[in-house]
């Protein structure tokens, strides 16, 4: 059995901080299908150490590094050793773990025993399978005892900041994973996390650092595994053109051999930025060849379009994708632009109003994530952004909006359940 007793930190203003302790096992409550879970994890720190057997550290990395089959015998070799039968054990939940099987990972951490030098990968294990299944507060309890029993642990921090940021709990989430960087400066994974979290506060040449020195960290260190940097470049130049930043930008497109579409329509719009619209509207052009239906790509080339010339040969295609797409304010504004050169007075109007609307809603969307920015405990300003961004028309945001306001809910719940 495991047990987690460690007093969590909170800001929030109706939330004092107190140390409570949780005792839990599955218990099954009344007969509707909400199923109370009272995790208890009962574990004891200083009985006789358990010795990691020599060959775990490498079927740990390897499983890592997502070379789960490899893992995979590596950990059959480590089974026949009957007398590492624990690390056995804590290895296979990490290969259940490893493919969301997440009932069978935390069947065989309670199997386990705590002590010694496994528990801290049994808590690691433990609070991922809790985040996996969205049991927010389970996941911060595992992780913040790992933090406390393991002060220099930079993966207790990294994955508070996790948790922390899918419960858009930004302010704690950079807390965090500013630790966690400060413990293990060479992870890269951690100035990504930090440097998405920056973006959403609009401190865009901070979160550019970020991604800057995720960068440089992979490309200075072969032994990091990283199957990827592509999205990460991506998300620099995104940094880096809302900063005004267009020649750094460039430059960064630069370093990516084969770069992905997407790196391709912000060289446009970085081109476009520089004041070359011609060379704009060529590189829009040409993915447009392959994919007529790259609307990013249609759509910074009527911007590039509309700085040379009058753009009219496009508003058919633009009334198109607002068919589809009725909130894409950008669409709207370039068409209500378009139909101002064409004289149709009444449907720029009509355009320019929605515009209106939906920047009105973008506006309050703004003041509403500052207010729960620190706040674990406004869920209602997280409905509320969902809300919005429903009328927006961004359906994935709204969604993460009310998991974040549902897993918000569940914490205050169990916060307030286990006070003393």
């Amino acid at each position: 059995m495991l047990s987690i007793d460690t007093p969590l930190r909170t800001e929030s203003l109706s939330l004092r901080r107190r140390p409570w302790i949780v005792r839990c096992g599955w218990v099954a409550a009344g007969v509707a299908s909400l199923l109370l879970v009272a995790v208890t994890i009962q574990w004891q720190t200083a009985a006789e150490p358990n010795p990691i057997p020599t060959e775990f550290p490498t079927v740990w990395a390897t499983m890592d590094m997502g070379r789960f089959e490899e893992a995979e015998k590596l950990h059959d070799t480590l089974m026949r050793q009957k007398q590492h039968g624990q690390a056995y054990l804590i290895l296979d939940a990490a290969l259940c773990l490893s493919y969301k099987d997440f009932e069978a990972a935390e069947s065989r951490i309670q199997a386990a025993t705590s002590k010694g030098a496994l528990r801290p990968y049994a808590l690691e294990i433990l609070g991922k399978s809790f985040h996996g299944r969205q049991r927010w507060y389970d996941a911060e309890r595992a992780f913040a005892t790992l933090a406390q029993e393991n002060p220099q642990s930079h993966v207790a921090h990294f994955w508070l900041a996790v948790v922390y940021n899918d419960l858009h709990m930004f302010g704690q989430a950079i807390r965090e994973v500013r630790l966690a960087t400060e413990l293990q400066p060479n992870a890269p994974r951690a100035r990504v996390l930090l440097g998405s979290i920056l973006v959403r506060a609009g401190r865009y040449l901070e979160a550019s650092l970020q991604y800057q020195q995720a960068l440089k960290l992979v490309a200075s260190d072969a032994a990091l595994h990283v199957t990827s940097t592509v999205s990460w470049t991506a998300a620099l130049v995104r940094c880096l053109l809302q900063a005004g930043q267009f020649d750094a930008a460039m430059a960064a497109i630069a370093t990516v051999a084969e770069p992905s579409v997407e790196l391709q329509v912000l060289r446009a719009e970085c081109l476009l930025a520089l004041g070359q619209p011609a060379e704009a509207e060529r590189e829009c052009r040409r993915i447009l060849d392959h994919d007529e239906n790259q609307l990013a790509a249609l759509v910074t080339l009527v911007k590039a379009s509309m700085q040379q010339k009058a753009a009219p040969e496009y508003a058919q295609l633009l009334e198109a994708e607002l068919a589809k797409n009725p909130t894409n304010s950008e669409v709207m504004y370039l068409l209500a632009q378009i139909h101002g050169q064409l004289g149709n007075q009444q449907r720029q109007q009509e355009l320019l109003t929605q515009s209106k609307r939906l920047k009105q809603l973008q506006i309050r969307s703004i003041e509403l994530l500052d207010d729960v920015w620190w706040q674990p405990d406004n869920v209602d300003g997280r409905l509320e952004l969902a809300g919005i961004f429903d009328e927006l028309g961004d359906i994935a945001q709204a969604k993460m909006w009310r998991q974040a306001a549902d897993g918000c809910q569940q914490r205050i719940k169990a916060l307030q359940d286990n006070r003393p």
